[in-house]
């Protein structure tokens, strides 16, 4: 009997401990849509990183899994508080300096940070963020919903492991 009750014991123990390692560090999603093609394309499954949300340590470029309402969205982190975002011809600045976007195949003509929901100039503001989809054509991003609370981010996609023809840990 007592083998019975440290067996009962241990089983508890890890299931417990794999609540709390899903619950604080990381857990698995599956991309539902087609906003992040070429990057992510729908049906991938995917690690999510919740740590670097934690401690406060996103970086643009970072792709994020974030909750608006009652939808879930992964997005590409392109503006950080205090910096300013624009696009002109085509083409990224931020803090009016070109960016190179690599990931994307799409891109929006023209673009300011006064068009966007909940803004108050051409500077981000504090514990917001700018996220765009990697399929620009897909507006469903700080377009239209506005910006992303640093509160709505569950976490940063730190890799994709299947389908596992195309594992990858780095989608900058």
């Amino acid at each position: 009997m007592s083998k019975i009750v440290k067996h009962l014991i241990s089983i508890i123990f890890a299931i417990i401990i794999v609540i709390l390692i899903q619950a604080f560090v990381i857990t698995g999603a599956v991309i539902q849509d087609k906003s992040m093609n070429p990057t992510l394309k729908q049906d991938d499954r995917v690690i999510v990183n919740k740590i670097k949300t934690t401690f406060n340590l996103l970086n643009n470029n970072d792709i994020i899994m974030y909750r608006k309402g009652n939808d879930t969205n992964f997005g590409r982190i392109i503006g950080k508080p205090g910096q300013s975002i624009a696009f002109k011809q085509g083409q990224l600045y931020r803090d009016d300096r070109q960016v190179k976007e690599s990931y994307t195949d799409t891109r929006i003509d023209e673009l300011s940070l006064r068009n966007v929901k909940g803004s108050e100039g051409d500077i981000i503001p504090p514990d917001v963020y700018f996220v765009l989809n990697d399929n620009r054509n897909n507006k469903h991003d700080s377009r239209t919903i506005g910006f992303v609370r640093q509160e709505e981010i569950i976490g940063d996609i730190s890799l994709r492991y299947y389908p596992f023809d195309r594992f990858t840990a780095n989608f900058n």
